[in-house]
């Protein structure tokens, strides 16, 4: 079957689609990949057929609007930038989006081109398959991540945050959406009845305990290369020089924040050092596109690197903070390290809080983040409760199906429907 795969955003957003489109192209399945344009390295390693689509994620939050958009603390003020930047590239994106899956006979999504994927599979008349990252859909256990961390009263209050996101997002997105429609040839609205999609809840049950859903919307853990597509990709071993500085001293804090702008990487630094050495912790830190610029460096207590592969390096670590992303959360809590998260938008709270509410992490907002704070955080990571807390959890993940193959036997499920 002839799939397109739409994978735009953040690494966090795109890797995980990327793991999903191989293992769908080893099931035999024609698979066309487009990809956010400063990301269509990976899939071109694992042999994939990818086209740069969309926007560069990472380019858009350097800027000073992309700045403001993830400190934004409040649903409409979120929403509102989020719009912006969807009309500064989404007339574009929805041109390409029409080339790329034109033929398709199914289409692959994550929740920031859904929009977009939606009217397609309409328009094509095949079927969606869409990627939660996080719980997205109405239930009865969590509230809407961007409505509220904390479970409400009653099941029918936690369902309403749903309902009252869905209402807001659209008053924004409306309008955009009613032009790409047009340009498909779709009327305004959809039909009440299409083919119910399959939506995939990427996360892992131990995660959000007591969350179900129905066979549409299986919980298959968060997507990752499999063991294959890691040694295809060059990335199923760890770096030689970063393995033997990990083995020549005591297990380190690993310290990342993603895509999280920091204004001034020489200050977090320093303070990074300082903090590590009040604590006796040795650190190893992923500059990502938070820190670019912070040049890699070596010292037998402090290790600076571009990027490292979570679920290869975390098992070495003593504990670790970061921003919040699912991929990164779901790999720490694997790892059965404690965790520190430094949140600033979409998903990277409810995470956040979610771990603190499992007690084997904790929570802080970056823009609250200071050396103190930091130093606290780190201090209550080597907690002896909360340390075994982790180590269970982690037990518990490990002996879950791995993600991205359940999610791939979903999806030839689905398809042959």
């Amino acid at each position: 079957m002839r799939i397109t795969v739409l994978a735009l955003g953040s690494r966090g957003d795109v890797h995980p689609l990327t793991a999903l489109a191989a293992e769908l192209a080893r099931h035999g399945h024609e698979v066309r990949v487009g990809a956010s344009m400063n990301l269509v390295d990976l899939p071109r390693q694992l042999g994939l057929d990818v086209v740069p689509v969309g926007w560069n994620q990472q380019s858009m939050m350097q800027t000073e609007r992309g700045r403001e958009w993830v400190t934004k603390s409040t649903l409409d003020s979120f929403l509102q930038i989020t719009i912006e930047a969807y009309r500064d590239y989404g007339r574009r994106f929805g041109d390409e989006a029409i080339d790329i899956t034109a033929g398709s006979e199914a289409i692959v999504c994550a929740v920031v081109s859904e929009q977009w994927a939606a009217a397609l599979a309409e328009a094509y008349d095949v079927p969606l398959v869409a990627y939660d990252l996080t719980p997205s859909r109405p239930n009865d256990v969590v509230p809407h991540p961007l409505v509220a961390l904390d479970p409400l009263p009653t099941a029918a209050a936690n369902r309403a945050t749903y309902l009252h996101y869905t209402r807001r997002a659209w008053r924004y997105r409306r309008e955009l959406m009613f032009d790409f429609r047009r340009q498909l040839g779709l009327p305004a609205m959809p039909p009440r009845q299409l083919r119910r999609p399959l939506e995939l809840q990427g996360y892992s049950p131990t995660l959000v305990p007591g969350l179900t859903w129905d066979a549409y919307r299986p919980i298959v853990g968060d997507l990752r290369l499999t063991p294959a597509d890691l040694d295809r990709a060059g990335m199923s071993t760890l770096d030689p020089e970063l393995a033997e500085w990990l083995s020549a001293g005591e297990p380190p804090a690993l310290l990342t924040f993603g895509s999280t702008h920091v204004a001034d990487p020489a200050a977090m630094m320093a303070a990074i050092g300082r903090v590590c050495r009040s604590l006796a912790v040795r650190a190893l830190v992923a500059t990502g596109w938070g820190l670019d610029g912070v040049a890699p460096s070596t010292s037998p207590e402090l290790r600076v690197v571009p990027y490292v592969d979570y679920d290869l390096v975390l098992p070495h670590c003593a504990m670790v903070v970061h921003h919040g992303s699912a991929s990164i959360t779901a790999a720490g809590v694997r790892a059965g390290i404690p965790t520190m998260v430094c949140s600033s938008y979409a998903d990277q709270p409810f995470w956040g809080h979610q771990l603190e509410r499992l007690g084997v992490g904790v929570h802080v907002r970056f823009t609250d983040l200071s050396e103190d704070v930091l130093r606290s955080g780190m201090s209550r990571l080597t907690t002896a409760a909360l340390r075994r807390r982790a180590a269970q959890l982690g037990e518990r993940m490990r002996a879950e199906p791995h993600g991205t193959l359940l999610a791939a036997d979903e999806v030839d499920r689905y398809l042959a429907g």
